[in-house]
């Protein structure tokens, strides 16, 4: 590698603490700025008068982007061009910010958004060994290079207890920065107009461009060619099609009645073809962009069963916002600060892993905590939710939730990388964003949301056969509703309908915390299955002559 001024990536007259809190704060533009907010949703989808599954759909695609790239990870970290990137993915940022704010096309939100979950993971990927190298003198793509992998047992065991230990680290200070974001944005839709948040990250991207272009010098490039082959985007529009296909079946299938519905059934043959030309790019050997015989390693396929699980179960945070929204009536805003106590969850989570981790606790127990502290989650929510119930209450299972999640996220990675070749890397990197990003989320969402609504019809079904007069609480309430319409000058037919309303209101209201605590008792269910499963399951280290 050729080498680099001292002071790389910065000019010599800036001190390196200021060096350091610029890459760190260069984090907060690139992990906020997206196609999609989601805590200025419903905003958004009722000033654009969309479906709130068209928005859900467009934040998949941002992930499918950022999945997308990983394979071009180890080439794009090590090209060392900081200013010329950050220029240049800022700039595509803030043209593309504009454009989503602008538009009401469905189509070009995704495009864009697509595009945008690509240029964020180049730049969160350059900056995070941008400022290893600078921050600790560390040149991290050494850990990453083919070729340089440990060559004895002891040597890949103490490259394995030092991920246990970094990766906490790593993910926890993604996950806090992800979490202002997401804060961030609820505070503007609510303040403010949802566009108003494009406009605001617009003018973090101008000042990100700005400071860099201030503090950082040109470097010109140092290889002969650049390292990127532009064929493989081939297999990048591929598997972007593939991904969004299978997103699409998963978030719209509930609301088109699934394969009654045409374009269900057109994504789903369309899937099956672009998994086809996927396979068959990859295994011909014509674009080296997934390396399939990955799957040949259990920790690989474990790995990908964990973050199914995980991201599935992960879902069940929807029974807070479910149950804070229709019981307690509060706004995104409120949804969004009670989301913050997750931030605590983090902490606690990343804590206890590399405290048992350091000590040589082996994974499988991490793995179960991790489960039961979900399972604790939803059954905190099956003896929490009730008709009084309090928003206080409400950040202990974001904090227990948050804490298994913490565990199983950071951990997994490190159990999946165990004595993993090198050249694995970037191909595990993109089937770990796949699978925790967008399908393990999409499932869980599709599981989710069809059985909430199914439970929710046949609560409905069987509290209305038991509300009529000869239930006097319901006639007490129907009656007074009646009495208050005439008092304001209604007539008699419209004093009955207000009062019908309001019965079945209550009765809609009802079924849906009924429907969210039965379902938080089988997700209760679910994770004590899963712990079982992580702790019986025989893990094994791969053979080194293998």
């Amino acid at each position: 590698m050729a080498c680099r001024p001292k002071n790389y990536p910065f000019y010599n007259w800036v001190p390196k603490p200021l060096g350091i809190l610029i890459l760190i704060l260069l984090f907060v533009p690139i992990l906020t700025v997206g196609g999609v907010y989601t805590a200025n949703s419903g905003e958004m989808t009722s000033g654009l008068g969309l479906q709130s599954e068209h928005i859900q759909f467009v934040g998949f695609v941002t992930s499918i982007g950022m999945a997308a790239f990983s394979p071009f990870f180890y080439q794009l970290v090590c090209i060392r061009r900081e200013k010329m990137m950050c220029i240049a993915g800022f700039s595509l940022l803030y043209l593309l910010s504009y454009v989503c704010a602008i538009t009401d096309s469905i189509f070009l939100l995704g495009l864009c958004s697509l595009i945008m979950g690509f240029l964020r993971m180049v730049l969160m990927m350059v900056n995070l060994f941008t400022l290893i190298r600078y921050a600790f003198g560390m040149e991290a793509t050494r850990n990453i290079t083919p070729g340089m992998e440990p060559d004895t047992e002891e040597g890949w065991d103490k490259l394995d207890k030092e991920k246990s230990q970094s990766m906490p680290i790593i993910y926890l200070f993604f996950m806090i920065l992800g979490q202002v974001g997401t804060s961030l944005t609820a505070w503007l839709a609510y303040a403010y107009q949802w566009q108003d948040v494009y406009y605001y990250m617009m003018g973090m991207t101008l000042v990100a461009i700005l400071v860099v272009f201030l503090t950082m010098p040109y470097h010109p490039y140092a290889g002969r060619r650049f390292p990127i082959n532009f064929r493989k985007f081939g297999s990048v529009s591929v598997f972007s099609a593939l991904m969004t296909c299978i997103i699409y079946v998963l978030v719209y299938g509930k609301t088109l009645d699934w394969y009654a519905d045409a374009t269900i059934v057109r994504s789903t043959v369309l899937a099956i073809f672009f998994a086809g030309v996927f396979l068959y790019l990859e295994s011909s050997g014509r674009s080296p962009y997934f390396l399939l015989d990955i799957f040949r390693l259990r920790t690989i396929r474990m790995g990908i069963v964990l973050f199914l699980l995980l991201m599935i179960f992960n879902t069940s945070s929807l029974f807070v916002n479910v149950f804070t929204g229709v019981g307690m009536q509060i706004d995104n805003w409120q949804n969004a600060a009670l989301g913050n106590w997750s931030i605590a969850g983090y902490l606690i989570g990343a804590i206890i892993a590399i405290v048992l981790g350091s000590r040589g606790v082996k994974l499988k127990y991490l793995f179960a905590a991790g489960f039961l502290l979900i399972g604790a989650s939803a059954l905190f929510m099956y003896f929490e939710v009730q008709n009084a119930g309090l928003y206080e209450r409400m950040k202990y299972p974001v904090i227990i939730r948050a804490t298994g999640m913490m565990l199983l996220y950071s951990l997994t990675a490190v159990h999946a990388n165990q004595r993993m070749p090198y050249r694995y890397l970037s191909t595990w990197i993109c089937i770990m964003l796949t699978v925790r990003m967008v399908i393990g989320p999409g499932i869980g969402t599709a599981l989710y949301t069809n059985v909430l609504q199914e439970r929710q019809q046949h609560y409905i079904t069987r509290f209305a056969q038991d509300t009529d007069r000869t239930h006097m609480q319901a006639a007490a309430s129907y009656d007074q509703t009646v009495n208050g319409m005439r008092y304001q000058g209604r007539s008699e037919t419209e004093a009955e309908n207000m009062a019908a309303i309001s019965t079945k209101g209550k009765i809609q209201v009802q079924a849906t915390l009924s429907a969210v605590k039965e379902m938080s008792g089988w997700t209760f269910y679910g994770c004590m299955a899963s712990m079982l499963f992580v702790l019986v399951y025989p893990y094994r280290k791969r053979k080194l002559s293998a």
